[in-house]
């Protein structure tokens, strides 16, 4: 057996231990993701599998723990036809989602002017008022719920709807997520359309947003799912029923006395978590694009 034949095998065997070793990890990454998703999925699929049995059978089936506690054996829709026939929760559905828009919708503008105006123009403090900016994300709500209602109250915006998101119209990680966008953008490129006499609303709208659209679905998302899941400001400011956003009204139906919900309850909450599930299925490419080219790695 020649040198050269010896080099040939050993080489032949390096390529099959990295081979081994690169499927190995492959399939352990694999298993791994598989565990963690299955962790995620599993309260929302419990929920939409509760969702199609009766209350008793919920109830019933609490305990021991057994197939039937998870699976339904008759399943029924009779939850999902009290919960929008009796309940009437689509009315809540359609206010969270007139909140959801109008909060994304301001918050998109509001975010990007400021953003670009923190990444591109200079003036007196930039970056003292972007620091003090940022500070203000870390301020809870509850602090300021006070303050804010009595705001809302003075411009006779109570149990209105635009009092559901025009608080978090200026919202700081919004403006500090846009801002990394377009610090992103190669200046040359405004330079060059300042040259040939283009304005600064022209740059902003004709270059520098249509290379932040990542970033923009990133912010869309995030303020969709923020606006979908309040709660506590809702719950504070809006005084009229028929203008309830779904998570107060499914808190309500654990508040009902003396009268288990448990069906019309994991129903409420399937239909709230669907459109959730399905927006961010759309928008999951464009979420993990737009963090990584704002600098949020």
């Amino acid at each position: 057996m020649t040198a050269s034949s010896l080099t040939l095998q050993a080489e032949d065997g390096v390529d099959r231990t990295a081979r081994r070793a690169a499927f190995l990890h492959r399939g352990a990454s694999i298993l791994l993701l598989a565990v963690v998703g299955a962790v995620f999925a599993f309260p929302i699929l419990w929920a939409a599998m509760s969702s199609l049995k009766s209350t008793d059978d919920i109830i019933t089936g609490t305990y021991p723990l057994s197939w039937s506690s998870f699976v339904p054996l008759k399943a029924t829709l009779e939850n999902y036809v009290y919960l929008f026939s009796e309940l009437n929760f689509q009315r809540n559905l359609l206010n969270t989602l007139i909140a959801a828009c109008g909060q994304v919708s301001v918050a998109v503008i509001t975010s990007s002017l400021a953003g670009y105006a923190f990444a591109r123009l200079n003036f007196p403090f930039r970056d003292v008022v972007f620091g003090l900016l940022l500070l203000t994300a870390f301020v809870p709500v509850e602090a300021i719920i006070v303050p804010l209602y009595r705001i809302m109250h003075w411009f006779g915006l109570v149990s209105t709807y635009p009092a559901l998101f025009l608080p978090f119209a200026c919202n700081p990680f919004g403006i500090f997520l846009m801002r990394q966008a377009f610090r992103d953008i190669p200046v040359e490129m405004e330079e060059a359309a300042r040259l040939d006499g283009a304005s600064p609303l022209r740059i902003f709208f004709s270059i520098a947003l249509p290379n932040v659209r990542p970033t923009l679905a990133t912010l869309v998302l995030i303020q969709f799912i923020w606006s979908w899941n309040a709660y506590l400001w809702p719950l504070v400011i809006m005084q009229d029923p028929n203008k309830q956003i779904a998570q107060v009204a499914i808190a309500n139906l654990k508040s009902i006395p003396n009268s288990p919900m448990d069906g019309p309850l994991f129903a409420a909450a399937t239909a709230v978590t669907i459109p959730l599930v399905i927006l961010s299925i759309v928008l999951q490419r464009y979420y993990v694009r737009g963090l990584v080219t704002s600098g949020m790695k």
